[in-house]
């Protein structure tokens, strides 16, 4: 399985691969409290904290770890979050999804639902992929239905799995889509999506 960057395009957001030209916008992005408190990183209220984790994921890329891309908004061409394939196993064609937040003004707009979704599809379709995961911290509701909202079957929970920077000992509850499942999945959430452009342009 090759995984190589790649730019992929929604109806309301666009992936690119993560780069220093998404220094400023990222940084604006990221200064929220609410979108680090389950990814254990202080919040980065400045520039150089973000640059950090820009450098962080370009290395995981060079060592051939992860897949980092940047969220852009096809309505401002700004780039307003980050997602990731993780865990890339290439004998196996297993990749899970991670690393993913959004600025919170883009919440509850479809902007993170596409994204995964891009990735999701771009793995089975293009990639070849057999398995894609995810992962999210027990405390997380909000990011569990999500990943339910795009047809991920839970799969159990790694009890006490981390040890987080605050010392919290964090249970991660597991998600998976499989090549089986794809093609249905593919179909709701292409009707969901299609239903919530509907709503929008209503308004």
């Amino acid at each position: 399985m090759s995984v190589e960057p790649t730019r992929l395009s929604g109806h309301i957001i666009d992936l690119e691969p993560l780069s220093w030209n998404h220094l400023d916008d990222l940084t604006i992005a990221a200064k929220y409290d609410d979108v680090w408190t389950y990814l254990d990183e202080p919040t980065p209220q400045t520039e150089e904290p973000v640059a950090a984790l820009i450098s962080e994921a370009i290395s995981e890329q060079e060592q051939g770890l992860r897949l980092p891309f940047a969220i852009i908004a096809r309505e401002t061409k700004k780039a307003i979050g980050s997602i990731s394939y993780i865990d890339i196993q290439r004998k196996h064609y297993a990749v899970e999804l991670g690393w993913a937040w959004v600025t919170p003004s883009h919440w509850r707009t479809g902007a993170a639902r596409e994204a995964a979704y891009l990735l999701i599809e771009h793995a089975f379709e293009v990639l070849g992929a057999i398995r894609v995961a995810f992962k999210t911290d027990s405390r997380n509701i909000r990011s569990q239905r999500a990943i339910s909202g795009l047809g991920a079957t839970k799969e159990g929970v790694f009890r006490n799995h981390r040890i987080l920077r605050d010392g919290h000992i964090r249970h991660s509850v597991y998600y998976s889509i499989i090549r089986e499942e794809w093609p249905s999945v593919r179909q709701a959430v292409r009707s969901r999506q299609s239903a919530y452009t509907a709503t929008q342009d209503a308004h």
